[in-house]
């Protein structure tokens, strides 16, 4: 690699791990590009050379913590005992987001449509292949739940968005900060285990019924 390459790739790191330290001391949403140059240790005009809005900055490091946390749960999936994938991989998907609030709630953000219409090339068509990959992983998790690859991939969609409903709940829980503020507070290591009892419950009972109406 040449010199000039290897100090713009140290540049962007550097950016990278200022933004996300930023995020983690105040509102991520609040944060400027400025803010992130002084942070970096450069001139604003130069983060704009290697993200051309905060929109494409957003994306990167979604992008780049989505990426490490589906070959995390690959790894889990691959360690797992037969049948038992699909509700290791959940469990650790949910231990995922509580250790990193900030990281769901930037995914939440980058999955508005109008943030992907703002977003620059190659983002939105990375965006798209991120998607395809988690959706062919949900494939296989199901396959391992259900013991069958029977389902279309019309209908293992229609699965996966009730569990991405459940997902979505659990983010809003643990950025409300879990449940001690309840009556009779719940321990989120046991709100997760019952969560994923009911999406793998939620997933066998649909999952029957749609092989049930396929062969009438």
């Amino acid at each position: 690699m040449r010199l000039q390459d290897r100090l713009f790739e140290q540049r962007e790191l550097a950016i990278l791990a200022a933004a996300r330290q930023l995020f983690s001391e105040q509102p991520w949403d609040r944060v400027t590009i400025a803010e992130v140059a002084i942070a970096a240790g450069i001139g604003k005009g130069t983060v704009y050379k290697h993200f051309p809005s905060k929109e494409a900055l957003y994306a990167r490091l979604v992008l780049e913590r989505s990426r490490a946390d589906l070959a995390e749960l690959r790894a889990v999936q691959a360690a797992s005992p037969a049948g038992q994938a699909m509700r290791q991989v959940i469990l650790r998907a949910f231990a995922q987001m509580l250790g990193n609030p900030i990281q769901a709630q930037l995914c939440r953000h980058c999955d508005r449509p109008e943030f992907q219409e703002r977003l620059e090339a190659p983002y939105p068509q990375q965006f798209l292949d991120l998607e395809r990959d988690y959706q062919l992983f949900f494939g296989e998790l199901l396959g391992d739940v259900l013991g069958t690859h029977a389902l279309s991939q019309a209908d293992c969609q229609n699965l996966l968005w009730g569990v991405e409903a459940c997902v979505n709940g659990v983010i809003g829980r643990i950025a409300a900060g879990g449940f001690a503020h309840w009556a009779e507070p719940i321990a989120l290591d046991d709100y997760f285990a019952r969560v994923a009892d009911f999406i793998i419950a939620g997933l066998r009972a649909q999952a029957a019924d749609l092989l049930a109406q396929s062969c009438e």
